[in-house]
């Protein structure tokens, strides 16, 4: 290959990356404002997410999946309970455990629970809601966008 044509392959491959690096990724923050500390956290493409918890009056566990809008709401798709009551508790009076429904909202305000605290899943990766704050503090979730390369640096050097 000649000398020109390795500079314009190269270049090619420069204006590649910048693209890529610039490609706009959703991202769910999960903060809690009054300690100033924000986890954030890629989602890919259409890619679903759940919170675990233990229901505050039951005590029996529930799982609420979603997903991110394309206005960046974020949807509850599902409620999964093994138990009656708690489904009851979340307006579900068919049987079966897990239903499904369409629930946009712009932000998501979850208390760390004082007994078993809720945990984030998102494809392999699991973390508890006391990684951000203590029994009691106030955790605020919603979606944005940022460019790729913002969330790669925050990951990489934030982690």
């Amino acid at each position: 290959m000649s000398a020109v044509a390795g500079r314009k392959v190269l270049g090619a491959l420069a204006l590649l990356a910048v693209g890529a690096a610039l490609r706009p990724v959703t991202v769910l923050e999960l903060e809690n404002p009054a300690r100033g500390v924000t986890a954030r956290i890629a989602l890919g493409d259409g890619e679903e997410f759940s919170v675990i918890s233990h229901h505050s009056i039951y005590d029996r566990p529930v799982t609420e999946e979603f997903r991110v809008g394309a206005g960046l709401e974020i949807v509850l798709t599902s409620v999964s309970s093994p138990s009656a009551a708690v489904r009851e508790y979340f307006g579900i009076a068919a049987p079966g455990e897990r239903h499904p429904m369409e629930r946009p909202m712009k932000e998501i305000v979850f208390r760390v629970a004082t007994g078993t605290p809720q945990r984030l899943r998102l494809g392999g990766l699991e973390r508890s809601f006391l990684e951000l704050g203590d029994h009691g503090d106030r955790l605020v979730l919603r979606a944005s966008r940022e460019p790729a390369a913002v969330q790669w640096l925050r990951s990489t050097f934030h982690s």
